[in-house]
């Protein structure tokens, strides 16, 4: 959309791509299914636990870590 040269405005863009899908020129936007969404929902939680048990680690790590003398 942006890379169409003229000026543009709300209006004249919806016009746009009214036309557009009217004469099937836009690809329908892609929802999965039930199944897949909470899959991607488990995975994303997953990755989110896998994060805060790295940074826990990393925080008591840096606890048990010996202090330097300067």
């Amino acid at each position: 959309m942006k890379a169409v040269p003229g000026r543009k405005t709300d209006v004249k863009d919806a016009e746009w791509i009214c036309n557009l899908l009217r004469h099937g020129l836009l690809k329908p936007s892609y929802i999965p299914d039930r199944n897949l969404r909470e899959l991607r929902e488990l995975i994303r939680y997953r990755c989110s636990l896998i994060q805060r048990r790295s940074r826990e680690h990393n925080r008591a790590k840096k606890c048990w870590k010996e202090p330097t003398l300067n």
